[in-house]
């Protein structure tokens, strides 16, 4: 990962914690490309090589039910993008599943 990217990454992910007009920016997005494409348009530009970096280094310290949620979850579904980091999902209410809409 380019060490430039990490602490943008990082911003743009608590970016999305702090702000509920952000937040719901990523309830349309169903790829990763996407993600990137809408950290760039609200001003956190990184590369897909360093996002896939950050995510595989994020997924490293979860269990497997927690990596098999994000990976499982379908990507129309509102709480994907969610899904993908796990400070985002801490921020998933219970019940957020694909049954809720």
């Amino acid at each position: 990962m380019n060490s430039a990217s990490l602490p943008i990454i990082e911003e743009f992910i608590r970016s999305v914690v702090q702000s509920h007009e952000m937040a719901t920016g990523l309830k349309k997005l169903i790829s990763h490309e996407q993600i990137i494409d809408y950290a760039d348009s609200i001003g956190f530009s990184f590369t897909k090589a360093d996002w896939d970096d950050f995510i595989r280094l994020d997924s490293e310290s979860l269990n497997s039910q927690a990596i098999q949620s994000a990976h499982v979850h379908d990507t129309n579904h509102w709480s994907w993008a969610f899904r993908q980091v796990s400070t985002w999902r801490a921020m998933l209410m219970e019940g957020a599943d694909q049954g809720s809409s």
